[in-house]
Parts: structure tokens; C-alpha cells; sequence
């Protein structure tokens, strides 16, 4: 009897265990199919209001259409975009991304951190953020030439706000300055809408920023654009190129994901994105913002993110 017994007892373990199992990976196929299952966070490094900022915010609508969850922006400001970047990278629970911008290349290399692109696995590029040097619009200078021209012979004297070290908007004053032959000193702001405001309280000379953060003072005539580091689609604003200078920079924009992330996953959030880039109030919004999208999924927005990052290595080495 008791070896009846202890057979009985080693069946109905076998079986306790096997449901036990078969639950958990139907739970798994369930989980992948049924993704997402709760609300989506986009985490960004910069204050509300910012140009990355309000690109998240607008991209969050269409993306609640085709997911049909809530997409939250979680703005974590600090540490050069530390302070969002690696809680982005440890996130475990499968519905938590990364917004980023071309910071995500130039501040890790200019502040050695411990994370950098190389952290997360692509989902898309969707825009070049065109970039701007713009200034009150009553400052002295109507071109770019004339802006340089007074540089050389006041070598250190205007302040301009370029975005923390390793905003890619510091990186360009940086370039500006080599290129021109001129001196000038790149101020430090967390946001670029800060920079707007002191801009047109004569608190700085100019700034270099993105056209999307200025555009409503740029149309109320407050300020005034002296060159773009990028085409700006639908305007006139001459480039850096137009006025003989050698500097090649694009700000990007875009999604990333925490290493790991399930294909399945990615591959919905890709579908979403392009999907985005068709609704008609996404597409009011980059239009008006005057964004050029680049729709770069997966392997194709690493190739412009190694790119970036060896430009931009090849550039501090020179320093």
C-alpha cells in the first residue's frame, strides 16, 4: 500500500508541476499577443515644453489610436540626460521606452557616461529637427556674415545659449565658432524654450536651438533667424552651407527601447510610429514645426546613430 501510495503522490506531483508550467508559458504567449496591457510611458531628459518634449507629447496621440493604451510622457531634467536614460535602460516592464534626440549621442561621449545609445535597442528615427542660430529681432545683425563679422572684432563678447554640455546645440556653437574663426561664449540652458524667453528679454545675445522650440516667436516677430545649421522646409532661412561654412549636423529624433525588448514588441511599436507620421494632427503638428521626417526603423536609425557618433568622436578629438 504505502508503495501505492508514494506512486500516487509522485503522479499527482508530475501533474501539479506540469499545469504549473503549461499556465506560465500560456501566460507568456498571451502576454506577447495581447501587448500592451497597460499604459505606455516615453521617458524624455529635458523639461516640459522642450522641443523633444512637445514632439513626444504630439507623437503620444496617434500612438494611443494604433495601441490602444494612454502613451505618457515622463519628463526626468538632469545629470546631461542621465536622469532619463538610465532608468529607461533598466526598465523591466515592457511598456516603458525612450524618446531621444541626438543628445543621446553627443552627451555621453563630451561627459563620459556609463550609458549611451549602444544601451537600448532602436525602434525608429522619425524627424530631423532642423536647428537654428536666432536672436531678438531688434539685435544688430540681420545675416549670419554680419554676426561673424562683429565676433571677430569683439572676440568673447556676446553669450549665446547653446543647451547643456552635450545638447547637440552646445556641440554646434562649438563648431560655429572653429569654422568662423570667431570666439563667443555658448551659455548653458536646460531648455530651450528658457532660451527663447531670455533671448527676447535681452538677457543673451542669440541662441542655437531648434526651429519647432521658436517657432511662435519667430511668426510674432519677437525674434529673428540668421542661419540654419539644416534646411527648414517651406522657408527661406539661409544655411550655414549657403554662407560657406563646412558644418554638417542633424539634430534627430526618435524612439528607443530598453535592451531586450521583444521583436514583437518593437515591431508593433515601429507599425505605430509610421502610422503616426499619417495622422492628420501629427502631421499639422511637424509640418507647422517645419520637421523633416526621416522614417528610419530599427537597423537603419542604429546606421545614422553610429554615424553621428563617430562624427561627432572625430570632431572632439580635434579639440
Amino acid at each position: 500500500m504505502k508503495g501505492k501510495s508514494k506512486i500516487k503522490l509522485a503522479l499527482a506531483l508530475g501533474l501539479v508541476f506540469l499545469l504549473i508550467f503549461s499556465a506560465g508559458c500560456g501566460a507568456k504567449k498571451e502576454t506577447k499577443a495581447q501587448w500592451p496591457s497597460k499604459d505606455i510611458t516615453l521617458i524624455y531628459h529635458s523639461k516640459p515644453g522642450s522641443g523633444g518634449d512637445i514632439f513626444l507629447r504630439s507623437l503620444a496621440k496617434p500612438m494611443e489610436k494604433a495601441l490602444g493604451k494612454a502613451v505618457v510622457v515622463d519628463n526626468k531634467p538632469g545629470a546631461g540626460g542621465l536622469n532619463a536614460w538610465k532608468p529607461a535602460a533598466e526598465a523591466k516592464d515592457g511598456h516603458t521606452f525612450l524618446g531621444v534626440s541626438s543628445t543621446i549621442i553627443t552627451a555621453p561621449i563630451l561627459n563620459k557616461m556609463p550609458v549611451d545609445y549602444k544601451s537600448f535597442d532602436p525602434i525608429a528615427m522619425m524627424f530631423v529637427d532642423p536647428m537654428i542660430l536666432f536672436v531678438k529681432a531688434d539685435a544688430p545683425w540681420n545675416t549670419i556674415q554680419e554676426f561673424i563679422a562683429d565676433a571677430k572684432k569683439n572676440p568673447g563678447k556676446f553669450n549665446i545659449a547653446g543647451g547643456v554640455p552635450g545638447e547637440l546645440g552646445f556641440v554646434a556653437g562649438m563648431m560655429l565658432m572653429e569654422k568662423a574663426d570667431i570666439k563667443f561664449n555658448v551659455v548653458p540652458f536646460e531648455s530651450g524654450g528658457d532660451a527663447v524667453v531670455s533671448v527676447m528679454g535681452s538677457h543673451i545675445h542669440g541662441a542655437i536651438g531648434e526651429y519647432g522650440e521658436t517657432a511662435s516667436a519667430i511668426e510674432a516677430g519677437k525674434v529673428k533667424v540668421l542661419v540654419g545649421f539644416n534646411p527648414v522646409p517651406g522657408t527661406k532661412i539661409p544655411t550655414v552651407k549657403d554662407a560657406g561654412l563646412d558644418i554638417e549636423i542633424e539634430k534627430f529624433r526618435g524612439v528607443l527601447a530598453p535592451k531586450g525588448t521583444p521583436k514583437e514588441v518593437i515591431d508593433k511599436l515601429i507599425d505605430a510610429s509610421k502610422k503616426a507620421l499619417e495622422d492628420p494632427e501629427f502631421k499639422k503638428y511637424y509640418e507647422n514645426l517645419k520637421l523633416q521626417p526621416v522614417f528610419k526603423p530599427g537597423a537603419e536609425f542604429t546606421k545614422v546613430m553610429e554615424a553621428q557618433d563617430a562624427q561627432i568622436r572625430k570632431y572632439m578629438s580635434n579639440k
